[in-house]
């Protein structure tokens, strides 16, 4: 007899990880919320490129470390993985 897997919060009772359904509704619910993240972080860039914003290398990397953990937070397992 197989062993259950590990137990995934978000997936419904006997419910596989790879299941082909669930993974088109992740992939779909994810496809829908993300270009309110991908809007954030052009708004960076258009704020660097009219000098509101400083240009380097590492705030751009904290600033998309933020918008990442935010996806993250607000989408859960529908998030993007980066």
């Amino acid at each position: 007899m197989p062993q259950p897997g590990p137990v995934i919060p978000w997936l419904p009772p006997g419910a596989r990880e790879g299941d082909p359904i669930l993974g088109a509704l992740r992939h779909g619910i994810g496809a829908f919320a993300s270009p309110a993240f991908d809007s954030m972080r052009a708004a960076h860039g258009y704020w660097v490129m009219l000098g509101l914003a400083p240009r380097s290398m590492l705030a751009s990397r904290d600033v998309d470390a933020a918008v990442d953990a935010l996806e993250r937070c607000t989408l859960g397992p529908f998030a993007r993985s980066r």
